[in-house]
């Protein structure tokens, strides 16, 4: 352990080094108290450097730890921690260590921290984009705050309001609100028959679901039960990280309970009796996923071992170079199909409050009491969803023909030119006289869609 003692006009320490005491002088006078702290600080982080920190592998000097000296630290445990240490260390690499690296880490003030960002917003050789100034001070901040928690320092210093970081707008104003499909572009997105079947139900998982690209790779059968009442359910746990080449947890670490939207139920019904096997060449297992790699991308892979999810790559490269040139449409982000899905869901009369917290954006419970409840909010959610009004219209050469029935939760068939309504035989097998039949093996009712006989 560390200590100090008066020497001269100088505050003194002893620091252990392989078992034995060395003596130095730390930069700080005996005259002012608040300068006691500062050399006890300054003894306590240079032991704690000779007692194992490594920065790059190659052991970190004695002497004061400079913020430049702690960012070496605490990015290795975050990469160990397995978060986004890249990105946190290309952010403090670039912006951050080339203005207050060299500052003691104990002496870093919140002037130091506005004038970095102030310097960030006007002086700058390469102006940034005000969400990354606010990506960048997420950094800073999680870097002081645990360097507060190590007793490192005395407080953060990152107490900075918008007035010193700017207004969190978007670069480019326009953009947000344009990022959304209209109702015919939804509809056109999960039926033409130019875009493949399995993309076609990428999409459809986001204009009708609200799930999120890597969410949707990695949802798998078991997750999904047609058999729940009055709509089906998928159970979103999981999504797939491209740049690790694995699964974690969902963006906000909940488990989502999504109902099945009829128009989605009766794709993935399809799917799963044919459309699967024909792309995978044989039947689905409950542990498979529900739209893995096609075999052919998944055999050309060089890089990605084990199971082939469909990575943000490969659908990327298909969604901006092949489908939405082949429509002749203008470029929106993939993430486009889920603020499509809140939108016109919200449009059709479906309670916003709903979708957000128990669709979309569910946030993990705050209230014991919220995990003893028993009642069903289940019946609410499944009808907020069903308001919905997307259907499979396939829009070719100016001819709108409808793939499937779009139903409602009192079990009515919303009729629509080009399509007859679904019918179920004496085995319980329903059908959709649309082209070439295809079967389910539960009823409509199981699979959440209802139908009546329609006179």
């Amino acid at each position: 352990m560390a200590y100090i003692y008066k020497r001269g006009s100088k505050w003194w320490c002893r620091v252990k080094e392989a078992g034995k005491w060395i003596s130095t002088a730390t930069p700080f006078g005996v005259e002012d108290p608040a300068d006691k702290r500062k050399a006890k600080r300054f003894a306590d982080s240079a032991q704690s450097k000779l007692d194992g920190r490594r920065a790059g592998g190659a052991a970190v000097k004695s002497g004061p730890l400079t913020v430049r000296r702690y960012v070496a630290s605490w990015v290795q445990k975050r990469r160990e921690a397995d978060l986004d240490w890249k990105k946190d260390q290309g952010r403090l690499k670039h912006h951050v260590l080339p203005t207050i690296g060299d500052l003691v880490l104990a002496d870093v003030r919140a002037p130091h921290i506005v004038n970095l960002f102030h310097k960030m917003r006007f002086t700058a050789e390469r102006k940034l984009a005000q969400r990354s100034i606010y990506n960048i001070y997420s950094v800073v901040s999680a870097l002081f705050r645990d360097a507060a928690l190590e007793g490192l320092i005395d407080a953060s210093p990152c107490i900075l309001t918008d007035a010193q970081l700017g207004p969190l707008v978007d670069a480019d104003p326009e953009w947000r609100a344009g990022s959304v499909f209209t109702r015919e572009e939804a509809e056109t997105l999960i039926a033409d028959p130019r875009i493949p079947a399995d993309r076609q139900l990428v999409y459809a998982f986001g204009v009708l679901a609200g799930i999120r690209p890597g969410e949707a790779a990695a949802l798998r059968f078991r997750h999904w039960d047609p058999s729940i009442e009055p709509l089906g359910k998928l159970v979103v746990t999981a999504s797939y990280n491209t740049r690790k080449n694995r699964i974690k947890g969902t963006k906000t670490d909940v488990v989502r309970h999504v109902p099945v939207h009829p128009t989605l139920a009766a794709m993935l019904a399809e799917w799963r009796l044919s459309g699967w096997g024909e792309m995978m060449g044989r039947s689905p297992d409950p542990d498979d996923l529900i739209v893995p790699l096609p075999p052919v991308a998944a055999a050309a892979r060089r890089s990605r071992k084990g199971e082939a999810f469909r990575s943000t790559d490969y659908s990327y490269k298909r969604w901006a170079e092949e489908d939405l040139p082949m429509l002749g449409w203008r470029y929106r982000e993939p993430y486009a199909t889920k603020s499509t899905f809140i939108t016109l869901a919200c449009k059709d009369g479906a309670n916003p409050d709903v979708i957000e917290a128990r669709v979309t954006h569910t946030k993990k419970t705050r209230s014991a009491f919220d995990g003893y409840r028993r009642d069903s909010q289940w019946p609410e959610t499944c009808s907020e969803v069903a308001k919905l009004r997307v259907a499979r219209r396939a829009r070719v050469t100016g001819r709108v023909t409808n793939i499937g029935t779009n139903l409602n939760l009192e079990g009515n068939v919303v009729e629509a030119v080009g399509v007859e309504p679904t019918s179920e035989d004496a085995s319980g097998r329903a059908s959709t006289r649309v082209g070439t039949p295809f079967r389910v093996s539960r009823s409509p009712a199981a699979a959440g869609l209802r139908a009546r006989q329609v006179s």
